[in-house]
């Protein structure tokens, strides 16, 4: 090799050198001068600028996403944060430091400042599955989160990603969202019984003014719109008798007694041909309700089971991690529940029977947010079937 051959390689062996630690540790500000290169070395150079400058484009870009998500993840409510299998948080939102802790933590044990129990709670959640997480924070303060841990992959590293949204947001959105539907069935109702009623009393004015009417007509008109005042008066006492539920009258109860009670009851209602099973390990567990009010609700979730169609109802009890609470699913194999009937199960007037109400699922709504408490409707996981779920606070 001649001696300008052999400084031509070495100087392009050292272009590359700086070329692969400018992409290790992705510093992407290498950029060759061209003014004294000529033939193949410039060539070379021109080469290595343009893989540089390739490189920098894609991180550039790379950087943008990042901050485009990053931007639209902080402005979420709902806290999140991604751990590696070794527990090591990876990201977080605004909210999970500013509504979860006050504090950048990196690693999910350090979440042992807030409660001892909570990194335990968060690792055993069900992957995919919604969980109540509650603790009590240091200063007193009660803390209640509806919990979902996911799975995801990244250049082919698994991580876990957690979601927690407050409950009292929840429960705050469901409350605006109820009383809106509320109001779309109350003006539906009203307006139902008042259009015809003010169209007959305009029609028999109209007529007497021009001395059309017959006393027939006058009496088959008055029969119309007294049929639609009652209609209307009936369904106002309807909703009288939602909103006169009785305070409960609060008593310590022992739920393995009043769940017996439940299954001897179930047997004897009419049409009931559903097997009722009861599963748990809560009936040493003494509550503080009104032990009547909560065997209505009971009776009437199994009401409704049995009338879906269901061929077996499981009634399942479980205390929380931190025993503040107990939860009760009522389980059937029957229809189901479509989404639009979920979305407004416990809205008043509600009703898909052809002969109901709508009032029932809405007082049991009503007595268990009397007790402190919370019921939700889902379809169960399998598809098949609904689940009903009472949350009930186990010390007042």
């Amino acid at each position: 090799m001649g001696f300008w051959q052999n400084i031509f390689y070495n100087k392009s062996i050292r272009r590359l050198r700086e070329m692969l630690q400018a992409v290790r540790t992705r510093d992407f500000s290498l950029q060759y001068s061209l003014k004294k290169l000529h033939g193949e070395e410039r060539r070379i150079a021109e080469e290595i600028n343009s893989v540089i400058r390739e490189f920098r484009e894609r991180e550039h870009r790379r950087e943008g996403e990042v901050h485009f998500y990053d931007a639209i993840l902080s402005k979420v409510d709902c806290i999140m944060f991604a751990t590696d299998n070794t527990g090591r948080v990876r990201y977080m939102n605004n909210a999970a430091i500013e509504g979860l802790c006050g504090f950048k933590f990196n690693d999910i044990e350090e979440l042992r400042a807030l409660h001892a129990s909570l990194p335990a709670q968060l690792k055993g959640l069900s992957k995919g599955r919604s969980t109540l997480l509650t603790f009590t924070a240091r200063g007193g303060e009660e803390r209640e989160y509806a919990a979902v841990a996911s799975r995801m992959f990244v250049s082919g590293i698994e991580y876990r990603l957690y979601t927690l949204q407050s409950v009292a947001t929840i429960l705050k959105q469901s409350e605006i969202m109820a009383q809106q539907r509320l109001i779309r069935v109350l003006t539906h109702e009203i307006m139902n019984s008042l259009t015809p009623i003010i169209s007959l009393a305009d029609t028999l004015q109209e007529n007497n003014e021009k001395g059309e009417i017959t006393g027939e007509d006058m009496n088959i008109a008055l029969s119309a719109i007294s049929r639609r005042a009652d209609g209307l008066l009936q369904f106002v006492q309807r909703y009288r008798r939602l909103q006169g539920i009785a305070t409960p009258q609060i008593a310590p109860t022992r739920w393995g007694d009043l769940l017996h009670t439940i299954k001897e009851i179930a047997t004897t209602l009419p049409h009931n041909t559903s097997k009722v099973t009861l599963t748990g390990e809560c009936d040493d567990v003494t509550i503080r309700i009104d032990r009547s009010q909560i065997e209505q609700v009971l009776i009437n979730l199994l009401k409704n089971s049995a009338e879906s169609g269901a061929t077996h109802i499981k009634i399942v009890s479980r205390l929380s991690n931190d025993e503040r609470w107990l939860t009760v699913a009522v389980e059937d194999n029957g229809c189901g529940l479509s989404p639009e009937v979920s979305d407004n199960v416990f809205t008043p007037f509600f009703t898909t029977k052809q002969h109901g109400e709508g009032i029932g699922l809405a007082v049991c709504r009503q007595i268990v947010c009397n007790h402190g408490g919370f019921i939700g409707a889902e379809t169960t996981s399998e598809g098949q079937g609904a689940r009903f779920t009472l949350r009930l606070p186990l010390r007042e």
